[in-house]
């Protein structure tokens, strides 16, 4: 079990302050080095120890460095904290609790009625459990009063601060309380103590230093040429303009309690390259005395006319007057839309053919607006103009788009009473990918419904005003195209990080945002041709998205994604949290600069998603690129990931748990948190889409199917309703441990809970009913959706899903989530549904017993309940080996064994239930069986019928030789599928069918049944491409020789064929369930020796991959011919039986 710290963290762009990416696809792991060092607390008396990492702080997610060293809890405070009676206590890096819960979820009774005199109490009077004084806790800094939605209790946030510095991370402590008890406990409060000393480097110094630690110096006279603005809107932050960098950066000072050095002044720095080929961002501290980086994280986890967009600069003065034309004189209305910077103070001037000014926007605020209406516009060139509001302004870079109608406004300045957006609600029909077919089933969803639209009227409480409107004016003004208060959309065709290319948007005097869908990428096969101005559905697009993104931010603020809880909006109304921080969508991302994934996984412009979360106050970005198939690599149809609910779903949900879980500024910093933010984001996706019944061409539970093109599992290894993984598959899928793939882990244990709820309350509140579904989902003009008390069991489990992320620390794991989850149950529902949750949760291996820490790759599972009577269940079997729980072996974590050599044992205990297990021998091969463990047991004995393995190397059985190329060949013998024989090439494996032969333990036998694995495993120094989807065994044979076989004249005789789809692939790409473990039953054949002929990898043999399937002349899509995947295959396991 690893005992190490995440570098998952956030970094920013533009105004921001720092990022979550949570990419769609992959992230690229890198690692970093610590600092040894020792404690200083407020407990003198005790003896305070201190655990060497022995490296990064991290898993290796991200490039990063944490020197602060791991620091275990005393003696004092264990003995505290048991006192308490708590259930489950984890200790957290800085040895202060990292969950505290009881069995009945009371911690102990409220003091006051009050909630936060109640919390801080509480802390006070448990002081010595976090190893703290108790005027230290009581001097805490309240953050927030953080509300449950529909009454649900309060989750109290404090946060340590230093001399007035606040701590620049973690630092945190949660309190759960709800009707009159304290519920649940969490923290990342640091024991270390002192005073700051004063800074000695300017914002400008330190910036430059964290510049040059993320690789991006700034050296000579570049450095004199930095502006700097310590700007009143970016509160305690400074700006500063660096030459060479597209993206304004960030420094404030801040203070780091650092074992063995006290707390020091930091500043906490911003480094964002948005124009860079490799995309950079991260968030650096740096000693604010000394100049030294003590942190570092990267988590880049990438019917009206129009004239424009124009682009320039505002610097100290007006930018250009950009002109257009008018071209007749029916015209009744222009609308001018500049956009910038959030904090960005201009106005925006038209004037007429003769230079006349025809009027003035100014409403304090970006985007600004200026609309001219006239009963006659005549026909000529005008202008239009962007300029500071005030000479001093340091106003950067903007675009300003002018639309013309012509109808006149309806009411004064403000036209269209009742604005309308057209959007695919779900996604669009998939059966138009592929073909020439224009998808249909998009709706005109208006604010109020009225007659010709045909979506849902959008007006509701989660808004004060329709989507369009800017809220933080004097009057609330409508922006006339997708800006709003919670959404700011537009095209970024040059740039992945922020809005780039042309910004194009629509634009609508009358604010009607509807327009006609055409299909162009699907129907000109992926062509670039149709990245032209206007072109490739632009404008469509993005009024798409910004429909998505407003159906998020509407849908999520009824679950408690709301200002004071730190959400997406420009103005937040006075009632909480930091504005100036609505979602920023670039639609069709990098399309035009970065256009295709490389074979090697690089992501680029094409088939991805990425949500940056910022810190409250600071936009959000998200990306959203366009889909088509890349050689060796990914093999989606040409799709527009905009168009895909799901995709937008998922990374705005990335945005609402980094806000929510680690309070306004931390978001989620774990290898565990970061797997389990992937998940939230799935099945907050999912779950939208399932209780507004929409429409994705297959499955709900298939997150991305449109645009990935798989209506079955999309993206993922299961859909989340088909999910069999347990908390010890942690690590299985061929990367190895990575957020992505071990979110799954998540989904498959949320949709157990998830499901133990909707059985529970089925008979009252039916699961099936889509008006009642729709009635707990959908708030309207006059009420919110109903309270979850009076809804089926799947609004229940979301509300408490919610309700959780306020509970938990960024430095979080699934077990803290899992406590979280249950002490939100007994905050909103009186802990009615313990036993249920608990045992979903035990059944999916984080039981009573399970361990681990937020970064723990390899995590104790446990599938016993503490709320149920378990069963006492024994394993045995002729060959001794392990016994896991679930479909995989490599990488996973066993439950039990049958060795003799091992503390861990062939006992476990069970919840009742249906489990999958795997039996897996080192002489005996691999066994798998369906067992169910019934209430009605007691003790239960499970045996496996092991055989002995042929092919073994520990029963005797040897390679004895394999093709020239070989990677490995011992690997495929060596008893497990954490290990893999490559053959490499110098053709196609179709052309050279590599293969390796292995002599049988115990001579010439009677060969019957064999098992094959094409499992894949992360890359290693003696294999890079061992970890490659396309590489993986699809077709094989197999050929016996009987005597003489270690010889040059061996005879070989072909005596079994598999089918051409042994280890099936799928569109877009291979996935392990397809390639673990399977038995073939092969004709009697006598052999001494067995060779293994692989006859296709998934590259060359699967149609999928094959052949060019666009119109892209920049890119060969056959995977054969336009990748080297095709010379390369990987082989597992060969397991030989018979007699």
């Amino acid at each position: 079990m690893t005992a190490t710290r995440s570098s998952r963290a956030r970094v920013g762009i533009g105004a921001a302050l720092s990022l979550a990416l949570g990419a769609f696809v992959l992230a690229t792991p890198v690692s970093g080095a610590a600092l040894s060092t020792t404690d200083n607390t407020d407990n003198a008396d005790d003896t305070t120890e201190t655990a060497r990492s022995g490296g990064l702080l991290g898993h290796e997610a991200d490039t990063g460095l944490d020197v602060r060293d791991r620091v275990l809890p005393t003696p004092a405070q264990e003995s505290a904290a048991k006192a308490l009676d708590a259930v489950d206590i984890r200790w957290n890096a800085h040895g202060t609790p990292t969950s505290l819960i009881t069995s009945d979820g009371v911690l102990a009774p409220a003091g006051s009625s009050d909630p936060v005199a109640a919390a801080r109490g509480f802390l006070e009077d448990n002081a010595e459990v976090f190893g703290l004084s108790a005027s230290r806790l009581d001097g805490l800094e309240l953050v927030s009063d953080q509300k449950l939605a529909a009454g649900g209790g309060h989750a109290v946030l404090f946060r340590q601060a230093y001399d007035g510095l606040p701590a620049a991370t973690e630092g945190l402590v949660t309190v759960g309380v709800a009707d009159g008890d304290i519920a649940y406990v969490s923290s990342s409060l640091s024991k270390v103590t002192g005073s700051v000393a004063e800074a000695k480097l300017s914002p400008t110094e330190a910036w430059l230093k964290a510049a040059a630690a993320a690789g991006r110096p700034i050296t000579g006279s570049k450095t004199g040429e930095i502006v700097t603005d310590a700007a009143a809107k970016l509160t305690d932050w400074t700006k500063l303009t660096v030459p060479g960098l597209a993206t304004d950066q960030l420094v404030r000072l801040r203070a780091l309690p650092v074992p063995g050095e006290g707390v020091r002044p930091v500043f906490q720095a911003t480094v964002v390259d948005s124009a860079a080929a490799t995309l950079l961002g991260q968030t650096v501290l740096v000693d604010a005395v000394t100049g030294e980086v003590l942190l570092r994280r990267d988590n880049v986890d990438h019917e009206n006319d129009i004239e424009g967009p124009f682009a320039g600069t505002a610097l100290n003065a007006c930018g250009p007057k950009h002109p257009f034309e008018i071209a007749d004189d029916k015209t009744r209305t222009l609308a001018a839309v500049a956009v910038g910077l959030p904090a960005d103070d201009f106005t925006v001037k038209l004037f007429a053919p003769d230079g006349k000014l025809l009027v003035e926007g100014d409403l304090l605020t970006s985007p600004e607006t200026a609309t001219y209406t006239a009963e006659k516009i005549d026909p000529g060139t005008y202008a239009v103009q962007v300029c500071p509001f005030d000479d001093s302004l340091l106003v950067g870079s903007y675009t300003v788009t002018v639309a013309s109608s012509d109808a006149g406004a309806e009411t004064g300045d403000l036209p269209g009473s009742n604005p309308r957006w057209s959007y695919f609600p779900g996604t669009p029909d998939a059966a138009s990918t592929g073909g020439d077919a224009v998808p249909a089933n998009d709706v005109i969803a208006c604010w109020t419904k009225v007659a010709e639209c045909t979506g849902p009227e959008l007006k509701s409480l989660a808004n004060a005003g329709p989507w369009d409107t800017l809220l933080n004016t004097t009057v609330g003004v409508p922006s006339l195209t997708t800006i709003g208060n919670n959404a700011n959309t537009h095209e970024g065709w040059l740039s992945p990080l922020a809005a780039g290319g042309l910004e194009q948007a629509p634009v609508s005097p009358v604010r009607d945002y509807t327009g006609k869908f055409t299909d162009a990428w699907n129907n000109s096969k992926c062509s670039p041709t149709t990245l032209v101005p206007g072109g490739n559905d632009v404008n469509y697009v993005v009024g798409n998205l910004f429909a998505s993104h407003n159906r998020m931010h509407d849908w999520s603020y009824f679950l408690g994604f709301t200002e004071e809880n730190y959400n997406l909006q420009t103005d937040n109304l006075g009632r909480g949290g930091r504005g100036l921080d609505a979602e920023v969508g670039n639609a069709q991302a990098a399309a035009l600069d970065s256009q295709v994934i490389e074979q090697s996984g690089l992501l680029t412009g094409r088939n991805n998603a990425n949500q940056l979360t910022l810190m409250d106050g600071v936009p959000g970005v998200t990306n959203q690129y366009l889909f088509q198939p890349a050689a060796g690599a990914f093999y989606a149809p040409c799709t527009d990931g905009s168009l895909d609910f799901g995709i937008v779903g998922h990374e705005y949900t990335h945005a609402i748990s980094n806000r929510m879980v680690g309070g306004p500024d931390d978001g989620l910093t774990s290898e565990q948190g970061g797997a389990m933010g992937e998940s939230w984001s799935d099945l907050a996706a999912a779950e939208h889409m399932f209780a507004h019944d929409l429409y994705n061409g297959g499955s709900p539970w298939a997150v991305g199917s449109y645009a990935t093109g798989n209506t079955d599992i999309a993206i993922r290894d299961f859909a989340i309703d088909e999910n069999p993984l347990n908390f010890s598959d942690y690590g299985f899928d061929s990367t190895g441990p990575e957020v992505h793939a071990d979110g799954e882990i998540w989904n498959g244990t949320m949709w157990s809970v998830r499901q133990a709820l909707v059985d529970k309350y089925d008979a009252t509140h039916p699961y099936a009913d889509k008006a009642l579904q729709r009635r707990c989902s959908v708030g309207t003009a006059s009420a919110s959706p109903l309270a979850p008390d009076h809804c089926p069991g799947n609004r229940r489990w979301i509300q408490l899903v919610f309700d959780s992320f306020l509970l938990q620390q960024g430095a979080t794991s699934m077990l803290d989530a899992r406590d979280a989850f249950l002490a939100a149950d007994q905050m909103r529902f009186g802990g009615a549904n313990r036993q249920v949750i608990a045992d979903a949760f035990a059944r999916r291996g984080m039981g009573q017993y399970a361990t681990t820490t937020a970064d723990d790759h390899e995590p104790t599972p446990s599938f016993a309940s503490p709320a149920s009577r378990n069963v006492k269940v024994t394993f045995s079997a002729p060959a001794p080996g392990k016994v896991y729980v679930g479909r995989f072996e490599a990488r996973a974590t066993p439950i039990a064994d049958t060795l003799s050599n091992t503390a861990l044992g062939s006992v476990a205990h069970f919840v009742p239930g249906t489990y999958d297990l795997l039996y897996v021998s080192a002489t005996g091969g691999a066994q798998r069986k369906t067992v169910t463990v019934s209430p009605a047991e007691i003790t239960k004995t499970v045996s496996f019928a092991t055989g002995t393995n042929l092919a073994a190397a520990a029963n005797g059985a040897k390679v004895l030789s394999s093709t020239e190329g070989s990677r490995n060949p011992a690997a495929l013998i060596d008893g497990t599928e954490a290990t893999n024989w490559g053959g490499v090439t110098a053709d196609n494996v179709d052309a050279i069918t590599p293969s390796i032969a292995v002599d049988l333990a115990g001579g010439t036998r009677t060969v019957k049944t064999v098992n094959v694995s094409a499992y894949l495993s992360p890359a290693t120094d003696t294999d890079a491409d061992s970890g490659s989807r396309f590489t993986a065994l699809r077709k094989f044979a197999l050929e016996a020789c009987v005597s003489a076989c270690d010889t040059a004249g061996a005879t070989w005789k072909r005596f079994y064929t598999s089918a051409d789809d042994a280890f099936p692939g799928k569109r877009p790409r291979p996935v392990a369930p397809n390639l673990n473990l399977r038995p073939f039953d092969v004709p009697d054949t006598s052999a001494a020796a067995v060779r293994l002929v692989a006859l296709e990898n998934q590259c060359t043999g699967y149609v999928g991959y094959a052949g060019e399937q666009d119109a892209d002349p920049l890119t060969t899509t056959d995977c054969k011919t336009g990748s080297d995947r095709g010379t390369i295959v990987h082989a597992a396991e060969l397991q030989v039986f018979g007699q």
